[in-house]
């Protein structure tokens, strides 16, 4: 048994795979800024990734959905980048796992989400929310339960500015509902809540330093951008 699946070596790939397969590859290559190399020079994509690569096809297809959600944001209509991180930190403790936290705390007050948000998600004190946020964190827990009722789905869709925003945001939960049980299931690796501790005090810190909207309880939500039915 290996328990996380290490990544594969090109050669052993199918070469119907193997686009799939170095496209990945390539992706990593720029993201670690390694430089480009001929297809057949091995190169570790990260445990996660890695892991998913023994199923190339499949793996392709996550990295585009992930690239799809992520994009979102960068336009009007549907969710923030700030709605998006804020699902990571509502998982997170419904889920009681840190698979994500290891990036996703800094990058949620970088967006926007306030610190004071994160703390009380942590501590289990949603009702230290404020009223935006207890709807998304609402929702989010009625989607990954099945428990959506009427009245909190029409007040996301509003506060999506439609029903394309509601599709989305319902499809990105759902989609880190699928990453987050992947990591778990694979083993693919999480840090101790001591470390969470540590990342929420230099978010903290860099958000002083830098003005990040989040450090300052700045939110800026979904609900302001152009409606579109």
């Amino acid at each position: 048994m290996e328990r996380p699946p290490s990544q594969p070596r090109r050669e052993t790939i199918a070469a119907d795979e193997q686009p799939a397969y170095d496209s990945i590859v390539t992706r990593f290559r720029a993201w670690f800024n390694a430089g480009e190399a001929p297809p057949e020079e091995h190169f570790e994509v990260g445990t996660y990734f890695g892991a998913l690569l023994n199923s190339p096809n499949m793996c392709s297809l996550a990295s585009q959905m992930g690239g799809f959600f992520r994009n979102v944001g960068n336009g009007t209509g549907s969710y923030s980048h700030a709605d998006r991180e804020f699902v990571d930190q509502v998982l997170a403790d419904e889920f009681k796992s840190n698979v994500v936290q290891h990036v996703h705390v800094i990058d949620a007050v970088k967006s926007g989400v306030r610190i004071e948000a994160i703390e009380a998600l942590r501590k289990g004190r949603v009702q230290d929310l404020n009223e935006d946020e207890q709807l998304l964190d609402r929702y989010i827990r009625q989607v990954v339960n099945g428990t959506v009722d009427n009245d909190t789905y029409g007040r996301i869709q509003t506060r999506m500015g439609g029903k394309r925003g509601l599709v989305e945001f319902t499809g990105f939960v759902l989609w880190l509902q699928w990453i987050m049980r992947m990591m778990q299931a694979l083993d693919t690796g999480t840090i101790s809540d001591e470390e969470v501790d540590g990342l929420v005090e230099e978010a903290r810190a860099l958000s002083e330093e830098k003005g990040w909207a989040g450090g300052g309880g700045n939110w800026h939500p979904a609900s302001q951008l152009q409606t579109q039915q």
